[in-house]
C-alpha cells in the first residue's frame, strides 16, 4: 500500500512541474494526400499489371506467386491489395483493366485517408459494369467518376 501511495505522490508531483505540454501538430493534409497518391499508384498499378499477364495467359497462382509474402508480424494492406487486384483481375476478365484501375484507386484513397477497410470489388461488381458499359472500357474521365461514384457510396466495412 505503501508503494501505490508513494507512486501516486511521485506521479502528482511530476504533473505540477511538468513543463507545459506542447500540442500536438497533425500531418499536413496535402502532404497526407500526396502520400496517399504515393501508395496508391502502385496498387492502382497493381490491376493494370495483372490484367497484362492475365491477357499474356499467364495463371492466377502464377502471378499470385510473384507478389511478397507478407510479413509474419502483421499483414501490410499494400500487399493484401496487390493480392486483391490479382485476384479480381483473374475473377472479373469482363471488367476492364482500367474499371478495376478506378475502382482500386479510389478504394485506396479511401482507406488511407479515411482509415478504413473497404469492400471487394466482388459487392460492387454489378455497379461498376453498369459504369463500364455506360462509359466504355477504356482509359477515360467518364468511367473513372463513374466508378468514384459507385466506391463513395458504398460503406467501409467494420
Amino acid at each position: 500500500m505503501k508503494q501505490i501511495l508513494f507512486l501516486i505522490g511521485a506521479m502528482v508531483a511530476i504533473a505540477v512541474h511538468a513543463q507545459p505540454l506542447d500540442r500536438w501538430l497533425l500531418p499536413d493534409p496535402e502532404e497526407m494526400v500526396k502520400a496517399s497518391n504515393t501508395l496508391c499508384l502502385d496498387q492502382s498499378r497493381s490491376t493494370l499489371v495483372a490484367g497484362a499477364l492475365r491477357a499474356q495467359g499467364r495463371s492466377k497462382a502464377e502471378v499470385l506467386g510473384l507478389l511478397p509474402e507478407p510479413p509474419k508480424s502483421m499483414s501490410l494492406r499494400v500487399v493484401s491489395a496487390m493480392r486483391e487486384a490479382v485476384e479480381d483481375a483473374f475473377d472479373f476478365p469482363d471488367l476492364s483493366s482500367y474499371a478495376q484501375y478506378s475502382f482500386r484507386s479510389e478504394v485506396c484513397f479511401r482507406e488511407t485517408l479515411g482509415g478504413m477497410r473497404m469492400p471487394r470489388l466482388a459487392t460492387v461488381r454489378a455497379q461498376v459494369e453498369k459504369c463500364q458499359q455506360t462509359h466504355g472500357p477504356e482509359k477515360s474521365n467518364g468511367l473513372f467518376q463513374c466508378v468514384r461514384a459507385v466506391v463513395r457510396s458504398i460503406e467501409p466495412q467494420l
